[in-house]
């Protein structure tokens, strides 16, 4: 009886989060510029993920375990495989039972393909061990070959910024943009370097 009044409070609470993302539009999730990933950012990772896997912890709360094969690291000294937890399941799971559960992260949270490469601003992990990107979908970029894009398309990623070092030429056309695909290489470097001078502490 305890496991199903837990299921279904585990229902609810995705419910409810999931209604609060979708109806809050871009009003509740904040839009972040650069700036803003670069501060909320505890980790900046760059790589590859290498597993997704999803399932239920301890207090039977949903989850899925994401982890990236590290290239670089941006911020926060990472290296080798790193596995952060995002709240909800991956995709609905049957209970074996003739019942679904339908508790996946809300609409909002990015998803993660096995194999795919990314840039990801992570935030610091909450006391339950949930560590969401930044900005929600806005904190993870997938690199395809030499671009990288997040999911409402790098949007006012740059709006009303102010950089106080010094920018290439490549950097000052970059920030310049509105929206759409960004040069990978171009980015890192602007954010190591961003990171590194404290430009927007």
């Amino acid at each position: 009886m305890r496991k199903h009044y837990q299921l279904i409070l585990g229902v609810l609470m995705v419910a409810c989060l999931a209604a609060a993302v979708h109806n809050a539009g871009a009003t509740s999730v904040k839009k972040m510029t650069v700036a803003d990933l670069v501060n909320y950012g505890e980790k900046i990772l760059v790589g590859r993920v290498v597993a997704v896997t999803d399932g239920f912890d301890a207090g039977n709360l949903p989850y899925t375990d994401i982890t990236i094969a590290i290239n670089e690291s941006l911020k926060g000294n990472v290296s080798g495989n790193y596995t952060f937890r995002q709240f909800g399941l991956a995709k609905p799971r049957d209970l074996g039972d003739g019942r679904t559960y339908l508790g996946v992260s809300p609409d909002g949270f990015p998803r993660f393909a096995l194999g795919e490469d990314v840039v990801v601003f992570l935030f610091a992990k909450t006391s339950k061990g949930f560590e969401s990107t930044a900005g929600l979908m806005q904190g993870k970029f997938t690199v395809n070959g030499r671009v990288m894009t997040n999911d409402i398309n790098n949007i006012d990623l740059f709006k009303d910024i102010t950089v106080p070092g010094q920018l290439s030429q490549a950097e000052q056309k970059m920030i310049a943009s509105k929206e759409g695909p960004l040069d990978t290489e171009v980015f890192k470097g602007f954010v190591k370097k961003a990171v590194q001078q404290d430009w927007f502490e």
